[in-house]
């Protein structure tokens, strides 16, 4: 299983924002993708299998915390492997995601990506949020795919002293603990705004370069300045340029990127069962249409299952295999303790013979 470290928006080495690459031929298990992406400790990790279909393909996105629902670096880092490494005879690729499909394509000057253009809506800021800022004053502030708050220069930006335990608990939506932070740049800078990115929520106090939040200030900034296109620079330690254009209906981001590492993963991985409270795993469903029964990785004789959002009116068979038993099949599971939610007593049930 092949592994790409790769700074996003980034034209050298050590710059922008640093994904971990895994393209798949399958999906593997929710537990063992969030332990492979904890492991790599980097912004996010990117995993995308091919659906059948010429350029297309499923992609999810894992922080070292979760998976998160869209992510732009990663995107255009999964985008320019699957172009130049995987896949060169393609110019394009289309990404089947939580947030929709996502085109990427490559050109002579870098890499672009297409995101979903969420409407801009006027937010009152929380009057806390300035002073857990370092008491900075709020230009103006807006709710897209993130909230957004607006500064008066680009001097305030770079200065911010953010308290983030303060931002996780004061930024409640649309993504609750992240928050974009911008201002016009100064005058004669080769960019149009610049940003800063705060993600708590999500396990990143402060993210290196946010494609997804570009979606959200290239259109502000394209509307205030009156252009068509604007060029932005997140100004993080490592800092990143994207270029940005707003259609009807997407924001088309370009960026560079440089790849840092190029490996495997050792074949051993993929019989690891993760430990320590890793996220449970689907497993076979538990009604018509539904798959959220879990099973995890058990110590000892301990079976622990967990089931999920069924209707307390309805009835449902559970049947429980246990494939780690000596046996040469799989054998009887003669009851399970069945612990109530919101912390009541637990009781024994039986269990069908499987």
């Amino acid at each position: 299983m092949r592994i790409w470290f790769v700074d996003a928006f980034a034209e050298h080495v050590f710059e922008g924002n640093t994904a971990a690459v895994v393209p798949l031929d399958a999906w593997l298990p929710d537990s063992l993708m969030q332990a492979i992406a904890a492991e790599n400790r980097c912004a996010e990790t990117a995993f995308f299998i091919p659906t059948g279909l010429k350029g297309n393909y499923q992609l999810r996105w894992f922080t070292p915390l979760t998976e998160v629902p869209l992510c732009g670096h990663a995107t255009l880092a999964a985008g320019a492997v699957l172009l130049t490494e995987i896949a060169p005879e393609l110019d394009m690729a289309v990404f089947d995601t939580l947030a929709g499909p996502l085109v990427s394509r490559k050109t002579p000057d870098g890499f672009t990506l297409d995101l979903p253009r969420k409407p801009r809506t006027p937010w009152v800021a929380p009057g806390e949020l300035a002073a857990a800022l370092g008491g900075v004053n709020l230009v103006d502030a807006f709710v897209g795919e993130y909230a957004n708050v607006v500064l008066s220069s680009e001097g305030a930006v770079r200065a911010l002293t953010p308290d983030h335990a303060a931002i996780e608990r004061l930024v409640r939506g649309p993504r609750a603990g992240c928050l974009a932070v911008t201002a016009p740049a100064d005058e004669g800078a080769p960019y149009d705004f610049v940003c800063r990115f705060f993600a708590p929520g999500v396990g990143l106090p402060e993210d290196p370069v946010t494609g997804s939040s570009f979606a959200d200030l290239a259109p502000y900034w394209c509307d205030r300045l009156g252009k068509t296109s604007v060029v932005g620079y997140q100004a993080s330690q490592r800092g990143g340029v994207a270029t940005a254009l707003q259609t009807l209906s997407s924001v088309r981001l370009l960026g560079q990127v440089s790849t840092y590492l190029r490996g495997e993963l050792d074949p051993g991985v993929l019989a690891q069962a993760p430990r320590h409270g890793a996220p449970a795993d689907p497993v076979a469903p538990v009604a018509p249409g539904r798959t959220n029964a879990a099973l995890r990785a058990r110590p000892a004789d301990d079976l622990e299952i967990q089931v999920h959002d069924l209707d307390p009116f309805e009835d449902y068979e559970i049947k429980v295999l246990d494939w780690e038993s000596p046996a040469p099949e799989a054998v009887e599971v003669a009851s399970v303790n069945v612990a109530e939610p919101h912390g009541g007593a637990a009781s024994r049930t039986r269990v069908n013979q499987v």
